[in-house]
């Protein structure tokens, strides 16, 4: 699976082949929710909200929702252009994931894997809802972050590699 950490999205091969996500939800699932294909919509949590396309399909589990995280990145950074489609079409579900888990009494715990630490995406609640049809486009947006000084900000449309001697 491409793109499923960031571990792989400054592979400059994979980001030709695939540099925005969206979110993919069961066919039956979105069709009985009055959701189709390339609808925009917004993904709630208790910690936030988010607005992305929705591509539908077979082989999603009927009450679970995917997407590959960290494609979305913040205009200017990563050494990308800042109208590449990371920047403005994809998107990041940590704006729906609290570090810590909903207010239960007087204490907070951790919203994070036992064993490992990870941060617990698995186990997100969230309401998916149509957007209205005058609201496209990903959310939420910032500002570019600053160039560094020894950046012009030139940028190959594509990338070819050749073999070094």
């Amino acid at each position: 699976m491409m793109m499923y950490h960031s571990w792989d999205s400054q592979n400059a091969w994979l980001r030709q082949i695939l540099s925005r996500n969206f979110l993919y939800m069961n066919r039956a699932t979105a069709g009985a929710s009055g959701l189709a294909d390339d609808d925009w919509v917004w993904v709630e949590s208790h910690h936030g909200r988010i607005r992305c396309q929705l591509k539908t399909m077979e082989g999603c589990e009927p009450h679970t929702v995917w997407t590959w995280n960290a494609v979305g990145r913040q205009r200017g950074t990563s050494g990308l252009a800042e109208d590449a489609s990371e920047a403005t079409a994809g998107f990041l579900l940590n704006h729906l994931i609290s570090e810590l888990l909903p207010a239960s009494g007087a204490r907070r715990f951790t919203n994070s894997d036992p064993v490992t630490g990870q941060a617990a995406w698995f186990d997100l609640r969230v309401r998916v809802r149509k957007c209205a049809p005058d609201e496209t486009g990903i959310q939420p947006t910032f500002s570019a972050a600053k160039r560094r000084p020894d950046d012009d900000g030139s940028r190959p449309d594509v990338l070819h590699w050749t073999r070094g001697e």
